[in-house]
């Protein structure tokens, strides 16, 4: 019976399936046992991925999906209906987002089965879960702009779940804030987009899809119009991905439990704006000037966040500020017009970012049986060291996504990063080579701070408490099984996209890359001809010599580098040498201390924004609501009604001599006006 449903049936059975599961938490949550709760919720997104797996296996090999739903919202020229789409880009990021989201909602159960609010966590989470599938299903900006309100919403809540600590609800609405300033660049770029091509579906004969083709083939493009669209939406992309000015969030964003960041800032969320750029490529090849904005902001922040991550001493706070590295390098990729190497990058990382996090969490969850829930030092990795004996499963496949990330040859992360060093250097103009420049520099120190943590983590001598170390043991399966998991996909996924220079080996393997092909076609056919944006086809002999130099650059410094770290970080008697360096008179020294404080941006965005915005607001308070509304609309407006109503009381005194003497004075009054009237008449 089941069998013979219509495919879109299944195809709304997989958001809607951890909606169920938000709604059974939700509402009867409170009286259900944690591993009850933490059952309903994982089953939600298990059985959401199994669908996914039988769409994406098999109806989806030969035709995109489209389900349409009830009619959303109508008016003039406007028409929305609640919708879906399936296609190779959406299949792929439903994959994403419903496996890694499972292992995350298993791996929860062991985490947070001593948590009292644990039925709240699920909801959060399972809402979560939804909200990011209708944000990458959605059928049209619209409904993308729904599941991303939707997901900023669920990170507030989860980022403050342990909303009792300050500085946790500090953290969510500091995440939710900046977030809405993205958000206005995004509802701008969208009605931009909507005034340009009169609709704001993908699909369909009036789709933006082939409304593109067409005005590209009319001539008819306003490339003025688009690259203002493209920048708008960008600023929209670096709210939610982390990108600068706006990553400042995501650091802070550690603060909830290691779960949220496994699944939220390193798996799906924070890729949610590198879906929006690939799905609207055909737009942004028609806007170079946006797309060169892009690829500089993309390798900024791969290097600004990589440096910063040199220092960093919580173990989550140096894996943050490698995904807001990661995240750039997505970027980069994408202002290069390689969109297919950006979503690329989203996979391989989800995979090994998602690892770390999750083993890290392991780790603290080991060590906060004695020291206490948010004790600093549970977190704190130079207060750590010896691991690798206590948790010998954490050490191992935290090792293998510390691999992966730092770019080690044949792993997946280094595929997916050398591919996006080599567009920059294959960009052929000086601009391209700035680019390559900093990329290679923030792998560089991606390699180093990985290494490092890792060192002080399971390396070496403990340096904490030694009661803490005692205790120390090994996950429970709930929790060690998804990171045995993510460790062979962090391994062997790079394999999906071999780079060219490996066909002349003899070894061919681009399934991912053909895959996703479809999906830049309508770009591509409307791309202008001497784009600079345009994916090569060929690689002739120059081009393979230049990739196989890419890639023995990129490999010696990811070896170096990781060599280094683990040189330096994993000996006692260097620990001492580093600290000598960093700290000098008890002061830390210049560029440590510019380092440690982040560069002091949100000392800058505090001086500059903040505090100017709060003077603000007090004035306009005392003006507008003291003075204004307060004093003159309302105790104005009642102390006026008054003194005409004790006026009025005065007036009705009860005695008929003063009613005659009012009738007198009226007549008189009246006949000297008419007197006057009478006499100016003509």
């Amino acid at each position: 019976m089941f069998m013979n449903l219509p495919l879109e049936f299944w195809l709304f059975a997989v958001p809607l399936l951890p909606l169920v599961g938000f709604l059974i938490n939700g509402f009867f949550g409170r009286n259900l046992a944690p591993q009850t709760s933490g059952a309903i919720a994982a089953s939600s997104v298990a059985c959401a991925f199994l669908i996914a797996v039988g769409l994406f296996v098999g109806p989806l090999q030969k035709a995109e999906i489209h389900a349409q739903s009830i009619g959303w919202m109508a008016t003039a020229g406007l028409n929305i209906n609640l919708g879906l789409y399936l296609d190779e880009l959406s299949g792929l990021y439903m994959l994403i987002i419903t496996g890694i989201g499972a292992l995350i909602h298993v791996y929860s159960i062991g985490y947070m089965s001593h948590d009292e609010g644990h039925w709240r966590y699920f909801a959060y989470l399972n809402l979560f879960v939804f909200s990011m599938l209708m944000l990458v299903l959605g059928d049209s900006l619209l409904t993308m702009f729904l599941g991303w309100e939707g997901v900023g919403l669920c990170s507030y809540l989860l980022i403050g779940f342990w909303y009792k600590d300050l500085k946790n609800t500090n953290a969510g609405m500091k995440a939710f804030i900046v977030n809405r300033v993205g958000d206005f660049g995004f509802m701008v770029g969208m009605f931009l987009i909507f005034w340009h091509f009169g609709t704001l579906s993908y699909a369909g004969p009036d789709g933006l899809f082939m409304s593109m083709r067409h005005a590209a083939a009319a001539g008819n493009i306003d490339h003025s119009l688009l690259n203002w669209a493209g920048l708008c939406l960008f600023v929209g992309a670096c709210g939610k991905s982390a990108q600068i000015p706006l990553y400042v969030w995501l650091p802070d964003a550690m603060a909830g439990p290691t779960p949220v960041s496994a699944l939220i800032h390193a798996a799906t969320m924070v890729t949610a704006g590198i879906y929006m750029l690939a799905r609207m490529n055909f737009v942004y090849v028609h806007a170079e000037h946006a797309m060169t904005v892009i690829a500089i902001v993309g390798a900024s922040t791969a290097l600004f966040a990589g440096t910063i991550g040199l220092v960093q001493r919580d173990i989550k706070k140096v894996l943050a500020y490698s995904t807001v590295s990661q995240l750039g390098f997505m970027f980069l990729a994408a202002g290069l017009g390689q969109f297919g190497l950006a979503v690329f990058h989203v996979f391989t990382h989800a995979f090994f970012k998602a690892l770390l996090f999750l083993g890290s969490g392991s780790v603290i969850h080991s060590l906060e049986h004695t020291l206490g829930h948010g004790n600093p030092d549970s977190q704190d990795i130079w207060k750590m060291g010896g691991l690798k004996k206590k948790m010998p499963v954490t050490c191992w496949t935290m090792f293998i996504g510390c691999l992966a990330l730092a770019g080690i040859p044949l792993t997946s992360g280094f595929f997916s990063k050398d591919a996006i060093l080599f567009s920059a250097m294959h960009r052929g103009d000086s601009l391209g080579m700035v680019l390559y420049g900093m990329g290679l520099a923030g792998a560089l120190c991606t390699a180093f701070y990985t290494f490092r943590m890792f060192s002080l983590t399971f390396l070496g001598n403990w340096r904490g408490n030694e009661a803490a170390y005692a205790h120390a043991d090994e996950s429970p399966a709930s929790m060690s099984v998804p990171l045995v998991i993510l460790a062979v996909f962090a391994l062997f996924a790079g394999f999906l996209w071999l780079p060219p220079a490996f066909h002349t080996l003899g070894i061919h393997s681009n399934s991912l890359e053909s895959w996703l092909a479809p999906i830049w076609v309508h770009g591509q056919l409307a791309m202008p001809a001497d784009s600079l944006l345009r994916i090569p086809t060929s690689h002739d002999e120059a081009a393979i010599a230049a990739e196989w130099m890419n890639i023995g650059i990129s490999s010696v410094v990811a070896v170096v580098m990781s060599f280094f770290g683990f040189a330096v970080y994993s000996k006692a008697g260097n620990l001492e040498k580093v600290k000598s360096l960093a700290i000098r008179d008890g002061r830390p020294t210049f560029l440590y201390g510019m380092l440690l404080n982040k560069y002091y941006v949100d000392e800058l965005y505090d001086l500059v924004i903040v505090r100017p915005l709060k003077v603000i607001s007090e004035v306009l308070f005392l003006v507008v609501d003291v003075v204004i509304i307060d004093l003159i609309c309302v105790s104005g407006s009642a102390a006026l009604v008054k003194a005409g109503s004790d006026l009025g009381r005065r007036i009705q005194t009860g005695f008929v001599r003063h009613y005659l003497y009012a009738f007198a004075v009226g007549a008189i009054v009246l006949t000297a006006v008419f007197l006057v009237i009478a006499q100016r008449r003509p």
